[in-house]
């Protein structure tokens, strides 16, 4: 693309990298819960799966309040870039603006979070009706009845998340999440196994080491946002100014996103429940391939997320075409890193399964099942970018309907069709998914291409030029 340079690369990956960082840590935390609770036995490895899908319905609840407020923070802090010749006190209204939104999304995330516990209670009932092995249900449900009451706290970690991500404070957030997530693998190797004097809890201690490390890592970020002096001039968490129109704008940017996760993930569950029935020993596998399918969402999506910024800023100064340089470094760099990681599984399959557990039989079932699904999980990382650039900047319903159709079709239809039908068994329900990745990805490509997504307003409160601006 004409004007597209270096700077554009060097922006995207300086934004990128701490949250990359940040995000495989994440990643790396889910892997060491999966790892320490398969080593109880394959069993316990299926029931981590299925909780942590559930769990990840809970999450998906409260995570997008990061997006939320980074749709509406980065256009507010683009212009008071573009501003900033401007006096000081226009600059410090500007500010205001930007820091106001905040206070308006944690009072909203307090709220959703309240909605995850709701959901929570019912995962028992939901769980007995999709799984037929009644072993894993009351393993799955300790761990989803112990995660669920931190999901207010996790849902004002997102939302500062994505306050500090539009103004360009990404190593906090590094520090953050990797602090949270050190927190979090040693909390659960004590309450896992029983170290250093407290008692074995099996898989109930995986989800009692998130709460207490997610409630830390909340903590740490109320204290920056109260005394660093990079975010105190954006007066934040004073509680002066609630607007319904601020409301509304952060629940149309997370709202969509909301929908499309919680979506997907339902139907990810009775799809793991489809294989699990089955047989166990194939849900510990399909859980070893998207435990690596996140993996490579984890890499891309952090350097995506990087340019979804950029993304943002641009257009809140107006630059149109800056923010299709940013969208297209940020695809550049997925598909070196899909490419790197397509060779990764290829070569080191086997080794990547040994991670979770030395079971002859599931290695022997896993290492097929990764090389498998490697060509399609390059497709999907070249179209992933797009959708983390839509739903990060106010065009999540696009990624919504893609979601409904692609799943609806692809992950039931055709599972339903490839297993019960023509009796593929369970390549029939892995060439479901993988034409999912397929078509998932062809759409965002559509979508970027549209450019719809460059006019897509995110704030009905916005200050133009002739609007008064808060005196300091």
């Amino acid at each position: 693309m004409p004007g597209l340079g270096r700077s554009h690369f060097k922006k995207v990956i300086f934004l990128g990298a701490p949250l990359v960082a940040g995000l495989v840590s994440e990643f790396l935390m889910v892997l060491a819960d999966s790892a320490m609770v398969g080593r109880l036995g394959t069993e316990y490895l299926a029931a981590i799966g299925i909780a942590t899908i559930f769990g990840e319905l809970l999450w998906v609840i409260v995570w997008p309040m990061a997006p939320g407020t980074q749709t509406i923070c980065a256009r507010r802090y683009g212009r008071q870039q573009k501003e900033a010749r401007l006096d000081a006190t226009t600059r410090k209204g500007r500010q205001l603006k930007t820091g106001e939104v905040l206070d308006n999304a944690i009072v909203m995330s307090l709220a959703v979070g309240g909605l995850a516990i709701i959901v929570a209670f019912f995962a028992e009932e939901l769980l007995d009706l999709l799984l037929e092995d009644k072993a894993l249900i009351p393993m799955a449900n300790d761990y989803i009845a112990t995660l669920k009451w931190v999901m207010p706290l996790a849902g004002v970690f997102y939302a500062i998340y994505g306050f500090l991500a539009a103004i360009n404070k990404t190593k906090v957030i590094m520090v953050a999440t990797i602090g949270l997530n050190v927190l979090n693998i040693i909390f659960n190797y004590v309450l896992i196994f029983g170290k250093f004097g407290f008692p074995a809890l099996g898989i109930m201690g995986a989800a009692l080491g998130t709460v207490a490390a997610q409630g830390l890592g909340t903590l740490f970020f109320i204290g920056y946002l109260l005394l660093s002096p990079a975010t105190r001039p954006y007066g934040c968490m004073r509680f002066k100014s609630f607007q319904g129109k601020i409301f509304l704008d952060i629940l149309r940017s997370a709202g969509p996103i909301i929908t499309q996760l919680s979506i997907a993930l339902l139907i990810f569950l009775y799809y793991e429940s489809m294989i699990a029935n089955i047989d166990t020993l194939f849900l510990a596998a399909t859980h070893i391939v998207f435990t690596v399918f996140v993996l490579k969402r984890t890499i891309v999506g952090g350097f995506a997320e990087g340019g979804s910024i950029l993304v943002g800023n641009s257009l809140g100064e107006g630059e149109r075409r800056e923010a299709v340089r940013y969208a297209y470094a940020s695809e550049f760099i997925a598909i070196l890193i899909g490419l790197v990681l397509f060779a990764g599984i290829l070569v080191f399959s086997e080794q990547i399964v040994g991670l979770f557990n030395s079971d002859a039989e599931l290695a022997a079932v896993g290492s097929p099942a990764l090389r498998f699904f490697a060509l399609f999980f390059f497709i999907e990382a070249v179209g992933f970018p797009f959708e983390v650039i839509f739903t990060h900047n106010g065009w999540g319903r696009f990624v919504l309907i893609s979601e409904v159709v692609t799943t609806v079709v692809c992950i039931i239809g055709c599972t339903l069709l490839f297993t019960r039908v023509f009796d593929f068994g369970i390549y029939g329900a892995w060439s479901a998914f993988a034409l999912y990745l397929v078509g998932h990805s062809l759409f965002m490509f559509c979508g970027f291409f549209s450019k719809k997504w460059i006019n897509t307003q995110v704030d009905r409160e916005w200050l133009d030029a002739a609007r008064p601006v808060y005196a300091p």
